[in-house]
C-alpha cells in the first residue's frame, strides 16, 4: 500500500487526540443504533469501514455481530486489536477502503462512521461508496454518519483549544471556504513537554442532498437521512446519518 498523505493525521496523533474523547457510552450507542436503522441483528456479518481503533467494532462484536474492521493505519488496527481482546470476533485488516480486498456480496451491511467522508475528494467518495455498495448482499444497507455542512456552518470556530490526558493540549485552527465546500484545518498537538506537531488538512463537508447524490451514483436505490440513531428528524442542528439500501 503506496503511503498516502493522510496516514500521518490518523495514526499516533489521531489516537492521541481522540481515543480519550470518544467515551465507551458514545460508542456503544452508534454502533448498536446504526445496526438498528440498517435492520441488523446478530450474527449477520457487518464491515466497519473504516474501523480506527476498533470502538465500534468491539462493541458489535460483543452483541454477537460477526464484525470485520478495515483500516490504513497500523497504529490503529494494533489498537483495534489491543481492546478486542483475543474472542473470533471482530477481525481485523490493514487495507484501503477504496479497494476492499473481499468478494462481491461478501456483507449484510457496512458501516461508515464518525465523518470518514471527504478527505480524498468527490472522485475518492465515489470509489468508497461504490466499493460498499459491491460488498453488500442484496437488500443490505450502508451507514453513513458524517457531518454536514448545515451543521458545521452553525457551529463553526475559527480557533479552539483542548485539554487532553497528560497534560497535553489541542490547538486547532479552522478556515471553512464556502463555495468549495472544504474546511482547511490546522492540527497542533502539544505535549506537557512543550513539544508540537503540527499537520494541516482540508476536509471536503458535504450537504445532505449531496451525500444522497454519491451514494445513488454508486448504486445504492433507496436512502434516508436522519438526524440521530433514534432515526430522529435530520436538521440543521445535527449530525448526518444515512441510510443506503442495495436492491434486492
Amino acid at each position: 500500500m503506496e503511503p498516502d498523505g493522510w496516514d500521518e493525521l490518523f495514526d499516533e496523533v489521531y489516537l492521541r487526540t481522540y481515543s480519550s474523547r470518544l467515551g465507551e457510552h458514545d460508542s456503544q450507542a452508534e454502533a448498536l443504533g446504526a445496526a438498528t436503522l440498517a435492520g441488523l441483528e446478530p450474527p449477520a456479518a457487518v464491515l466497519d469501514a473504516p474501523c480506527g481503533f476498533g470502538r465500534h467494532a468491539t462493541v458489535l462484536a460483543r452483541a454477537g455481530y460477526r464484525v470485520t474492521g478495515i483500516d490504513r493505519s497500523e497504529a490503529q488496527l494494533a489498537e483495534a486489536g489491543r481492546r478486542a481482546g483475543t474472542g473470533e470476533w471482530p477481525r481485523f485488516l490493514r487495507a484501503d477502503f477504496r479497494e476492499l480486498p473481499f468478494e462481491d456480496a461478501s456483507f449484510d451491511g457496512v458501516l461508515n462512521l464518525f465523518t470518514s467522508l471527504g478527505y480524498r475528494g468527490e472522485g475518492g467518495d465515489l470509489q468508497m461508496l461504490r466499493e460498499f455498495r459491491r460488498v453488500l448482499r442484496p437488500g443490505g444497507a450502508l451507514v453513513v454518519e458524517t457531518v454536514q455542512r448545515d451543521r458545521l456552518v452553525r457551529i463553526f470556530q475559527a480557533r479552539r483549544w483542548e485539554p487532553l490526558p497528560e497534560g497535553a493540549i489541542l490547538l486547532e485552527e479552522a478556515r471553512f471556504d464556502q463555495l468549495e465546500g472544504m474546511n482547511h484545518t490546522s492540527h497542533t498537538l502539544v505535549t506537557a513537554g512543550g513539544e508540537r506537531r503540527t499537520i494541516e488538512y482540508a476536509l471536503r463537508v458535504y450537504t445532505p442532498g449531496e451525500v444522497a447524490g454519491l451514494a445513488r451514483q454508486a448504486g445504492f436505490e433507496r436512502v434516508a437521512a436522519y438526524g440521530g440513531w433514534s432515526g430522529e428528524p435530520l436538521t440543521t442542528d445535527s449530525r448526518l446519518v444515512l441510510v443506503a439500501r442495495a436492491s434486492d
